[in-house]
């Protein structure tokens, strides 16, 4: 099954991807991995985005086109792969309708508001990059100690929200109509969140 997770921040969506890759043998791609594969490879595409990135210039359509479609087509033959933060507006629909025609989206709902507070509290591993509710202490996969992200602050969460509500959001509802969606309700326990999706997912 290929499957694209689609979410509001603040959703714990890391621990879910994390299930599905540790014990039902999932590949996971995420879009950020992809970018720091390239900067580690020393192509000629990374010398193109370490000049971008270097010089604080954004990203090309074009270029971000490449590596997203280089992602899909390296990992199409697999049998079950979730795709992490790639289709969040209609150009990254459009690259996934053409390319992986059979894919399902899994969306974490949450309310704005739910997510503004779980987001102000939260913390994260330094290593790994897997963000925690607040009055976690530790990861208890590497037992690293957790730490507040810096960015954190109400004025960042808000402009991120509202990102995905403008331009995501309306991506989804037309997924739904082409019966894609499998919607978990994200506004439970980590533990019962995780249960809908292994459950809805026929695991």
């Amino acid at each position: 099954m290929k499957l694209v997770f689609t979410w509001i921040q603040g959703c714990w969506k890391w621990t879910h991807w994390r299930i599905l890759v540790e014990k039902y043998w999932y590949t996971l791609i995420e879009m950020g991995w992809e970018f720091r594969k390239i900067i580690a490879s020393w192509s000629e595409l990374w010398i193109k985005l370490k000049e971008i990135m270097d010089n604080w210039y954004q990203v090309s359509w074009e270029l971000w086109t490449k590596i997203m479609e280089e992602a899909i087509k390296n990992n199409i033959e697999k049998e079950n792969v979730v795709f992490d933060a790639f289709v969040r507006n209609d150009r990254n629909k459009e690259i996934f309708d053409r390319l992986l025609p059979d894919y399902k989206v899994v969306f974490f709902d949450l309310s704005k508001e739910k997510a503004l507070g779980r987001l102000l509290w939260r913390v994260y591993d330094t290593e790994t990059w897997e963000t925690f509710p607040s009055g976690t202490v530790v990861n208890p996969k590497t037992w690293n100690k957790l730490i507040k992200r810096w960015d954190d602050n109400e004025a960042w969460i808000l402009k991120r929200i509202d990102e995905f509500v403008t331009k995501t959001l309306p991506i989804v509802k037309i997924q739904e109509q082409e019966w894609r969606v499998i919607k978990i309700n994200s506004d439970q326990s980590i533990e019962n969140v995780s249960k809908e999706v292994i459950s809805k997912l026929g695991l």
